[in-house]
């Protein structure tokens, strides 16, 4: 009995045991399968947006991002990309609570008919749910995250709300997330004005951004929009007549291929900088709003210049052969350059195709434009005509300019092997107006403003004389122009340094001497005044590299950057005050919140009547010196033109009385431009023209002169004694003095006939300044040992490269 008891109550809980062993296998199956994240962190939660960069004008200079990503509300997205959307990706999304069986019904039947796992049944809850918390990978486990992550967004987050997450944060293809982006990516225009054809082509994109992409597969696209625009007219969204029209509508597509649109040198630096300070997740991810102190005025005509008179430069090496597509085997008929793809970076010149070359010109073609370019742009190859420079298939560059008679011309063009930097500073501030560390950003990357080490020649003599002004000395005072020797160590040879010239003055004015950048007297006043003052000076003017006490420093010996000599002269435009250079005004994050401002960091050189009494002399330079062709512009102009040996390395910087601007050029090598590369005839030119676009835009008048400060007076000076002036005199210079130290006595017959001497003959009267001497040998004790005998001093005065 007890056997067939216990026999009968297996029976009867047999299937309740079974049925909770199995209810417990599948429950911890299940367990492990489902691992819902926080659906609340939904609500703060903020996907990657860009990083903006502007420029002082409010424009946008250039975008930082992984993913490229602008964050937009509801009210900001228009009803024609909602009935898109809803027509592409999920029509029933306001009817459904997260999960659409009916289409979950029909999805499965596919499923099990193929076997395989679809993505078909979707809705944009389900999206958004896989797209913020979980991986993309298809598995069961996947799925039924999914379903309870997508019911509780639907029970915490209204559909609007979802909606809006939705839309900021999918992908469109080429690196664009979000409607916002996608349409200043494809259409040059935000989502609000997004019209049918648009609306309808984004949300065709979502399903597969790479293929449906209309700068991958035009008619793949259009056929996905069209399909877009006929469910939104089965869904009653629109009409049949604007189906109609909107299907009828080309595909046009506008892209941007750079996300730094102006100043990519400038842009880099910034870049640079946030990535140092804020690391790459703020950087790339947190949305940076960044304010920078570029004007893209000043930019754009500072590149323009800069590329033009390299080119400029570099034709005087000739011409060079240019690529052929015959002989690689490509068809140039065929051929379709990068530069005429849509979204191109523009550029000032254009790339062409030569179909055909004769004597008379050369037929090129420009994507689907044939023209003929004729023979005077080729005059400066030296070829005998078209025909002898170039041949079907090469590959040239076009650029059309202004002469200097103000005719517009076409020319060939190449990209120049020599390169270049401008910097503009703001006097007064220190605000990097514009950068430009080489021709061309995508060819090389290195920043030739901030980072190349140059030496800098004459540019260097204006802290010399500065220097002696501190002293007491002025633009009067004399040195003599006669041959020197320095002695620096008994060992080695004597430094000999000469003028460009080879010839000598005599009795100079330092105001003559700078104007006309004489080498010898600049040595003489560097070792009157003594060569550690001088770094002593550079140093409270801003220059910070390692400068050594040789004489040979007053010649620009040494390396530094544009950069720094940019500083140091907007010094002297800004009445003896040094500023800091600085990018970024201010940085505030996605919510607006500052994070840094940045004001100007004054710092005092010198004292104001110094500044302003070398600035005069410098006025000088362009008056009546070495940078005298910017004379005729008639505009209040000041600086310095600086050449070095072998004409490695060629300078101009100027200063307006709003700006400071720093032109170099050279090569990335120590290599020569050639003769008749001085300052003057390479980095001149580039300063005038970006002075002229100044002048145009109001930004530099004749009216508007640098300020005099209190205690400095202007006296008429003859030049060539530095005695005051009599009508008598022929050579009168308005002379900035402070007051009390002007000269007083005038000048007559006797000093004008020692200046009229043989430079031999005026050594016997030059009267010498304490611890001056006229002597033709000077020994230096205190300089640094020589490891090897100082350079000549060349061109300008610098040493050999």
């Amino acid at each position: 009995m007890r056997a067939r008891r216990w026999a009968a109550l297996a029976v009867l809980f047999l299937p309740v045991l079974l049925t909770a062993g199995l209810g417990a296998g599948a429950g911890y199956a299940l367990s492990r399968a489902i691992r819902i994240p926080k659906v609340s962190e939904l609500a703060t939660y903020r996907p990657d947006i860009i990083t903006e960069l502007r420029g002082v004008d409010g424009s946008v200079i250039a975008r930082f991002a992984i993913e490229r990503r602008m964050l937009i509300e509801r009210r900001e997205i228009p009803d024609v990309m909602v009935k898109a959307l809803l027509a592409a990706e999920d029509a029933r999304f306001y009817d459904h609570s997260g999960i659409d069986l009916i289409r979950i019904g029909g999805a499965a039947l596919r499923d099990i008919a193929t076997r395989r796992m679809s993505q078909g049944a979707s809705t944009l809850t389900q999206q958004l749910a896989r797209a913020v918390f979980l991986t993309p990978e298809k598995t069961w486990a996947r799925k039924i995250n999914e379903v309870f992550l997508t019911v509780e967004i639907e029970k915490q987050f209204s559909k609007d709300q979802i909606l809006t997450l939705y839309l900021n944060k999918i992908p469109f293809g080429h690196g664009t997330y979000g409607v916002e982006a996608a349409s200043r990516w494809y259409f040059g225009h935000g989502a609000k004005t997004l019209s049918l054809p648009e609306a309808a082509l984004l949300a065709g994109i979502i399903q597969r951004p790479a293929y449906y992409s209309p700068f991958n597969n035009v008619v793949a696209a259009k056929n996905r929009r069209d399909l877009v625009l006929r469910r939104m007219a089965e869904e009653g969204f629109i009409t049949d007549t604007q189906r109609t029209a909107a299907q009828g509508s080309t595909v046009d597509v506008i892209r941007s291929s750079r996300e730094t649109t102006l100043g990519l040198y400038f842009c880099e630096e910034v870049r640079q900088y946030l990535e140092k300070e804020y690391g790459e997740g703020d950087l790339y991810r947190e949305g940076l709003r960044v304010d920078t102190t570029l004007d893209p005025r000043l930019e754009t005509w500072a590149e323009e210049a800069l590329r033009r008179g390299l080119r400029r430069i570099d034709r005087r090496s000739g011409f060079r052969k240019p690529r052929n597509l015959v002989a690689e085997g490509i068809d140039p008929e065929k051929y379709r350059d990068p530069s005429w793809m849509e979204g191109a970076p523009p550029s000032d010149t254009l790339t062409a195709v030569v179909i055909q070359a004769s004597k008379t010109g050369a037929e090129v073609r420009v994507g689907t434009k044939r023209f003929t370019i004729p023979a005077a742009a080729f005059r400066w190859t030296r070829a005998e005509n078209p025909s002898k420079a170039v041949q079907r298939g090469d590959v040239i560059q076009i650029e059309t300019s202004m002469n200097d008679a103000g005719k517009e011309e076409t020319l060939v063009a190449q990209d120049p092997h020599v390169e270049g930097a401008v910097v503009i500073l703001e006097n007064g501030t220190g605000a990097v107006r514009a950068l430009s560390g080489g021709y061309d950003f995508t060819r090389s990357k290195f920043d030739r403003a901030v980072q190349a080490l140059r030496q800098v020649g004459s540019a260097f003599k204006p802290a010399v004389y500065l220097a002696a002004i501190e002293q007491g000395f002025t633009p009067a005072d004399t040195a003599l122009d006669a041959p020197l020797s320095i002695v620096i160590d008994p060992k080695q040879p004597p430094w000999e340094p000469q003028n460009y010239e080879r010839k000598y003055m005599g009795i100079v004015t330092y105001q003559y001497a700078l104007e006309h950048s004489l080498n010898v007297p600049t040595v003489r006043v560097d070792l009157l005044v003594g060569t550690k003052r001088v770094i002593e000076t550079a140093r409270r003017l801003g220059i910070r590299q390692n400068l050594l006490a040789y004489p040979s420093l007053a010649l620009g010996s040494f390396e530094v950057t544009p950069l720094e000599m940019a500083q140091a002269y907007s010094a002297i435009a800004s009445g003896g005050i040094t500023y800091k250079p600085y990018f970024v005004e201010r940085i505030r994050n996605a919510d607006g919140v500052t994070l840094e401002q940045n004001t100007p960091d004054p710092k005092e050189a010198t004292s104001p009547a110094s500044a302003y009494v070398l600035l005069n002399m410098m006025k000088g330079v362009v008056a009546r010196g070495t940078a005298g062709s910017a004379a005729r512009l008639k505009l209040p102009l000041a600086g310095k033109t600086g050449t070095t040996n072998d004409f490695t390395d060629a300078w101009f910087i100027g200063m307006t009385p709003r700006h400071t601007i720093a032109v170099w050029v050279g090569h990335d090598a120590k290599k020569t431009l050639g003769p008749k590369s001085a300052g003057a005839d390479v980095a001149l030119p580039i300063f005038i023209r970006i002075v002229e676009k100044m002048k145009e835009a109001g930004l530099v008048t004749e009216t508007e002169d640098f300020e005099a400060p209190q205690g400095v007076v202007l006296v008429a000076v003859d030049e060539s004694t530095g005695y005051r002036a009599t009508p008598s005199c022929s050579r009168v210079v308005l002379m900035a003095f402070a007051n009390g130290t002007q000269p007083t006595d005038l000048c007559g017959d006797q000093p004008h006939a020692v200046t009229s001497l043989p430079q031999y003959l005026q050594r016997a009267m030059y009267s010498p300044k304490r611890g001056e001497t006229k002597a033709d040998e000077v020994t230096v004790t205190d300089a640094p040992k020589l490891a090897a005998p100082l350079p000549k001093a060349g061109k300008d005065g610098g040493p050999p490269g």
